[in-house]
């Protein structure tokens, strides 16, 4: 009898131990899980108290964005500013996105899943951005005018985004702190329209997108105001970019030869003052319809966007996307000289109208 009740003990304790291992275990679990609600909370908060205090504006986009995606699109994207946050020993909740709206737009990108229709999004000038520390606030020094002619410019060309580059050829898509491929498209630009249409032309080098990425639109619009203020005979404002995030580069065939499509755009009113947007725009549709008269398929059209780009400073300043990152720099440079002929075109157009400020 006794041996029977010691059994029965032995049994009941055995029993016991296991229900506390099943309680032990589904407590660890809903301890787990209050910890990864309690992060993810916590988390969210102070991004959407970094998304308030950027006030950036996008309309159509959330700032509530979990910040790991942010990095992960950096680091795919733009690995040296995914790098550079990563390094930063301080909070960079608000600089990551920061850096996250403004590199994505280069200033286009288009989104997967779409339709494949590029979307603009905002630049440094459509929010607010911290004060940078005394020493950090000194605009990059300028470069040395390049004018390729004795006789008063007629075109001011210059790259807002200097670092941009053209990756098959250049073996990445930026340079930081570097004049990349834009800038030899650029000077090509300059050159052809110089040397074969005899069409006087300023180029600044300096570089506006190096240290702050966000600070280089800014930093360009100082440029183009001294250039416009040191040579008012400039008719023409062109800022050189290249495209990125497309799937395919835009390439077209003039002549046997692969060359990169151009895509002209024209800034609005919509987000600061610029009350003679329309002139800008009118001129960029009378530059693609020249460029389809000569090369068919060659101008991606005229598309406007909400930010300026600095053109409020003259009523016939643009910005041109000539290819993507995924263009050849060769065939970005044709581009160059197909759109270096269409301008003279229409700039020897604008000398018979304006032959005061031309002559």
């Amino acid at each position: 009898m006794a041996t029977s009740k010691g059994a029965e003990r032995l049994r009941i304790h055995v029993i016991t131990r296991w229900q506390a291992r099943i309680f032990l275990s589904r407590l660890v679990k809903v301890l787990v899980a209050v910890v990864v609600i309690f992060s993810l909370v916590t988390g969210t908060w102070r991004l959407i108290k970094a998304g308030r205090q950027l006030s950036l504006g996008v309309p159509g986009y959330s700032a509530w964005l979990p910040l790991p995606l942010l990095e992960g699109i950096l680091s795919e994207g733009l690995p040296a500013l995914a790098l550079r946050a990563a390094n930063s020993p301080q909070d960079n909740s608000s600089e990551a996105l920061a850096a996250a709206v403004q590199v994505l737009a280069s200033p286009l990108v288009v989104f997967p899943g779409g339709t494949g229709v590029t979307r603009l999004l905002t630049t440094e000038e459509e929010y607010e951005l911290p004060q940078p520390l005394p020493e950090e606030s000194v605009p990059p020094a300028p470069a040395e005018w390049e004018i390729a002619s004795a006789q008063p410019p007629l075109v001011a060309i210059y790259n807002t985004h200097n670092a941009e580059s053209y990756q098959p050829s250049e073996g990445q898509a930026k340079f930081p702190g570097k004049n990349g491929g834009v800038s030899q498209v650029a000077a090509v630009l300059a050159e052809t329209l110089s040397k074969d249409y005899g069409i006087p032309v300023v180029r600044s080098t300096t570089i506006h997108d190096y240290p702050d990425f966000t600070r280089s639109y800014a930093n360009s619009e100082k440029t183009l105001k001294r250039m416009l203020a040191e040579n008012p005979s400039v008719l023409v404002a062109l800022d050189i970019h290249r495209n990125a995030g497309l799937p395919a580069p835009p390439v077209v065939e003039i002549d046997n030869q692969k060359v990169a499509q151009v895509l002209i755009i024209a800034g609005s009113n919509a987000r600061l003052e610029h009350p003679n947007w329309r002139q800008n725009e009118a001129f960029a549709h009378r530059l693609a319809k020249k460029m389809d008269e000569l090369y068919p398929g060659l101008c991606l059209g005229v598309r406007v966007q909400e930010g300026r780009y600095n053109q409020h400073l003259l009523p016939r300043a643009l910005l041109l996307e000539i290819g993507s990152d995924n263009n050849t720099l060769e065939e970005a440079e044709r581009s160059a000289r197909l759109v270096a002929r269409v301008l003279a075109g229409v700039i020897e157009d604008l000398r018979q109208e304006n032959p005061a400020k031309s002559g």
